[in-house]
C-alpha cells in the first residue's frame, strides 16, 4: 500500500513538472505572428469564393472565407488589393486598390507582439538619451514615361494611339489632367505611369516633338551662367563686334514616303503606306506641286517630325 502511494506521488510530481515547463515556454516565446502577403491586380473573374486576378506570371486565385473583410461588391475589371495568408492565399481583407498602388505581390513583415514592460525596464529606458530625429525624406515619385503618337480611337477611358510596334493603350483616370477634347487623328502626348500606362496628363503634342515612347528624366538644375569677361579694349580703339552666325542649313536626315491619300484633315495628309497609315504635315514652307485629293498617289520628302519639305505626285 505504501509502495503504491509513493509511486502515485512520483508520477503526479513528474506531470506537474512537465506542465510547468510547457507553460513557461509558451509564456516566454509568445504566439507566433501570422505571415501574410499583399496581392494587387485586375479582377478577371469571381467564382463563388474565389477571386481570380491577373498577375505578372499568370492568374492568381484568392479565396474569401466567412472571416474575410470585403469592403464592397467588385466586378470584372476592378483593380483590387487583397491581404492573404502566405501559405494558402486565404484572404483576410479585400478592398479597392488605390491609384498609387502598384500591381504585384509583396510579402508583409509579421508584427511581433511587444512584451509588457516592467518598472525596472522603464526606469532603465528613461536613462537612455533619445536618438536624434532623422530628417524626413521626400516620397519617391512614381516612374513615368512619355508616349507621343497619333490617336486611333477613344474607347471610354482608353486612349489608343499608334506606336512603332503596334497600338498602345493609355488609361485615363479621374485624376488624369486632360487639356482638351481629342478626336481621331489628333497627335497627343501623354505622361503615364511606367508599370500600368495610367495617364497623369494628356495634351496635344508639339509640332517638333517626335513620336515614340521615352522614359521621363529628372530635371537637372542648370549650370550657373558664366560671367561676362571684362573688356580688354584699349583707349582710343574700337572694340570689334562678334561675327553673326552663318545661315542655318536644312536637316539632312530626311526621308521619302509614298502612299495613297486616305484623308486630308486641314494641313495633314493621311496616307496608306506599305506598312500602314502615314501622317504627313503640310507647313507654309512646304513645296506642293499641285492640289491633291482623296485617292491620289503622292510622294513626300519629310523631316523626322513628319513635316513635309516637298509634296508631289508619285509614280
Amino acid at each position: 500500500m505504501r509502495l503504491t502511494l509513493k509511486l502515485n506521488a512520483q508520477i503526479a510530481c513528474a506531470l506537474c513538472g512537465v506542465l510547468i515547463l510547457y507553460m513557461g515556454n509558451a509564456l516566454g516565446q509568445g504566439a507566433q505572428p501570422t505571415e501574410t502577403k499583399t496581392i494587387i491586380g485586375d479582377l478577371l473573374m469571381i467564382d463563388r469564393d474565389l477571386y481570380i486576378v491577373r498577375g505578372e506570371r499568370g492568374e492568381i486565385q484568392i479565396e474569401a472565407t466567412y472571416k474575410t473583410v470585403i469592403t464592397e461588391e467588385f466586378k470584372f475589371g476592378d483593380r483590387i488589393k487583397a491581404i492573404v495568408l502566405m501559405d494558402n492565399n486565404k484572404a483576410l481583407k479585400i478592398e479597392r486598390a488605390g491609384p498609387n498602388d502598384i500591381s504585384g505581390v509583396v510579402e508583409n513583415r509579421p508584427v511581433v507582439a511587444k512584451a509588457p514592460s516592467t518598472a525596472k525596464a522603464e526606469s532603465e529606458k528613461a536613462k537612455v538619451p533619445a536618438p536624434a530625429a532623422m530628417p524626413s525624406t521626400q516620397p519617391k515619385q512614381p516612374d513615368q514615361k512619355i508616349i507621343i503618337g497619333d490617336l486611333l480611337m477613344i474607347d471610354r477611358d482608353l486612349y489608343i494611339v499608334r506606336g512603332e510596334r503596334g497600338e498602345i493603350q493609355i488609361e485615363a483616370t479621374p485624376k488624369t489632367e486632360i487639356t482638351e477634347k481629342f478626336k481621331y487623328g489628333d497627335r497627343i502626348k501623354a505622361a503615364v505611369l511606367i508599370d500600368n500606362n495610367k495617364a497623369l496628363k494628356i495634351e496635344r503634342a508639339g509640332v517638333n516633338e517626335m513620336s515614340g515612347v521615352t522614359t521621363k528624366q529628372a530635371l537637372v538644375n542648370p549650370l550657373p551662367e558664366k560671367t561676362k569677361p571684362q573688356s580688354t579694349q584699349q583707349p582710343g580703339k574700337k572694340e570689334s563686334q562678334p561675327t553673326s552666325p552663318g545661315p542655318r542649313t536644312l536637316p539632312t536626315d530626311t526621308r521619302i514616303v509614298k502612299g495613297q491619300i486616305l484623308m486630308i484633315d486641314g494641313d495633314f495628309y493621311v496616307l496608306r503606306g506599305e506598312y500602314g497609315e502615314i501622317r504627313v504635315e503640310r507647313t507654309p514652307k512646304t513645296k506642293v506641286t499641285e492640289e491633291f485629293k482623296f485617292g491620289d498617289f503622292i510622294k513626300a520628302t519629310v523631316k523626322p517630325n513628319d513635316q513635309a519639305l516637298i509634296i508631289e505626285r508619285g509614280q
